[in-house]
């Protein structure tokens, strides 16, 4: 009878212990959902603007995911027309130091381009798709932008 029992114990708790180490701990889910960054203030290149946040204009957000994959939303306009807003999105370490630049899906360029063929009041949604290695997922802390127009 002992013996039934300490084998019974023994294959609940191996049991246990499989099932804890095969679902996913609340902080490590939380943690690993997705990282946002959102760019507060307006940004300016030429005739060129990136608007802040407002009721009909979204504040420039990336927003990366841990499996390498990173989406990018923002309200431009351009005030003379015919230009082109060129942008290049840096992922920083804890330090602000480089680890990497997002890349266009597809293609080893790092340069998004977004074409504003018509002049202010226009106003243009920009939503991008980006990659990165995703070994640098839990490295990236913080983010910063390049830009030309």
């Amino acid at each position: 009878m002992k013996s039934i029992r300490r084998s019974t114990v023994m294959a609940v708790t191996v049991g246990a212990l499989a099932l804890g180490l095969a679902l996913p701990t609340g902080t490590a889910n939380a943690s690993a959902a997705y990282k946002t960054f959102t760019w507060k203030h307006g940004s300016t290149a030429g005739d060129c603007t990136m608007y802040s946040g407002g009721a009909d204009r979204t504040a420039p957000t990336w927003t990366l995911y841990p499996d390498g994959t990173a989406s990018f939303d923002a309200t431009l306009t351009s005030m003379s027309g015919d230009d082109a807003w060129l942008m290049w999105a840096h992922l920083k370490d804890e330090n602000g130091a480089l680890l990497a630049d997002i890349r266009v899906p597809g293609s080893t360029s790092t340069k998004f381009v977004k074409n504003l063929p018509l002049a202010w009041p226009r106003k243009y949604r920009w939503l991008a798709e980006g990659r990165f290695d995703p070994s640098l997922y839990p490295l990236i802390k913080g983010m910063s932008l390049s830009k030309h127009c």
